[in-house]
């Protein structure tokens, strides 16, 4: 519409052909905003938009009779079916829009084996549908990875969910039997403390009763996480107590603390003492990781309306195999470990709107754990 308004002279006598391009333009804008978003996500529709338009550059450029490089326009085209994120729709519209533009050139009545121009053009055609078609099969790769891995945190959270629902209940259960066999492998010990086997077993049952109850201590945290109780706090409270509990397994470690980006306030809504848990995991996980006499780094900023906190260390790392399941509940790469720290922060971060995302350069090289959270506004 703008070529012919910017090209032809005699625009009286082609009233007509200008009224048709105004009616074709409001009446695209029109069924576009009329039509369902699910139709307009149909390959063919889509598909229609664009050749249509190839079609549309085609007439109006052969009713203003235009200067050589006005083939541009079947560039934008062809650009612009990269937006269908889609290798064979984008190969489709590209492919239909060159032979739209051979068409044309060739009904102009020119012997197209004469003119050098029209084929380098239609080389450079050629080869940008090419580029951009893969450029699409990129792109939708990448959409495809985007979409699985929102699957399996998707997965993971329905996971974790249930599991905080199960694990209070399980954890009640098993905390009383517990409790009675400790109590009579102490009494056992004391009766047959003359019996240096008889006591070493029974050392061992109380031991191994202790790091049983650690771990229906973190089922009760994790089922804890379903009971938020949400009220607007500074995030830098939570962030002081953590870092207060950990300071002497630091210390002991001889590990050397950096924090950055804590001067100003970081408000946020939601349940201060579930906030410090999941600070704290992420943190005793970094103390536990990093190489003995080591650092571990906490850096804090808000941008965007979110505030971002990310711990890293320097210590082994995290194998690329692992990254994925690093947040599965149970999952663990320590001997000690219960796999519920990384998986209890992460509901604990969804809970608040939020989520932790991981990352390691691999094996040896360190990892970096950050806790996204919603600003309250």
């Amino acid at each position: 519409l703008l070529l012919s308004l910017y090209q032809r002279h005699d625009l009286d006598g082609r009233m007509g052909e200008f009224t048709g391009l105004t009616v074709l333009l409001l009446g695209s804008l029109l069924l576009i905003r009329l039509i369902s978003e699910s139709k307009l996500a149909r390959a063919w529709f889509s598909t229609g938009l664009f050749i249509g338009d190839a079609v549309a550059a085609s007439v109006v450029l052969r009713w203003i009779n235009p200067r050589p490089e006005l083939f541009l326009l079947y560039f934008l085209v062809v650009f612009g079916s990269a937006l269908t994120r889609n290798f064979r729709q984008s190969l489709v519209i590209s492919s239909v829009t060159i032979v739209i533009y051979a068409l044309s050139r060739a009904q102009s009545g020119d012997s197209l084996a004469l003119h050098g121009n029209f084929w380098l053009r239609l080389m450079f055609l050629a080869v940008s549908a090419a580029l951009l078609a893969i450029l699409s099969l990129d792109t939708q790769a990448a959409q495809d990875e985007d979409k699985r891995r929102y699957d399996e945190r998707l997965i993971q959270v329905e996971r974790l969910a249930m599991l905080g629902r199960v694990a209070a209940e399980v954890a009640h259960r098993i905390k009383g039997p517990l409790t009675t066999i400790a109590v009579n492998a102490e009494v056992a010990a004391h009766r047959h403390g003359d019996n240096g086997k008889t006591l070493k077993d029974m050392t061992q049952i109380g031991e191994e009763v202790g790091r049983c109850k650690e771990i229906l201590k973190d089922l009760l945290d994790l089922g804890r996480i379903e009971e938020m109780d949400a009220e607007v706090f500074d995030l830098r409270i939570p962030i002081e107590r953590a870092l207060k509990l950990i300071k002497p397994q630091a210390a002991e470690r001889r590990l050397k603390a950096d924090l950055s980006g804590l001067a100003g306030p970081m408000m946020v809504r939601g349940d201060e003492s579930l906030m410090q848990e999941a600070l704290g995991a992420l943190l005793q996980n970094a103390v536990e990781a990093a190489s003995r006499g080591g650092r571990v780094q906490l850096e804090c900023a808000t941008f965007a309306g979110r505030h971002r906190l990310s711990v890293s260390d320097d210590g082994a790392g995290v194998p690329r195999a692992d990254i994925e399941k690093i947040f599965q509940p149970f999952f663990t790469t320590k001997q000690d470990g219960s796999g519920l720290g990384l998986s209890a922060a992460l509901r604990i971060a969804q809970k608040h709107g939020g989520t932790v995302e991981a990352e390691s350069a691999g094996e040896g090289l360190g990892a970096r754990f950050t806790l996204v959270i919603p600003a309250a506004k």
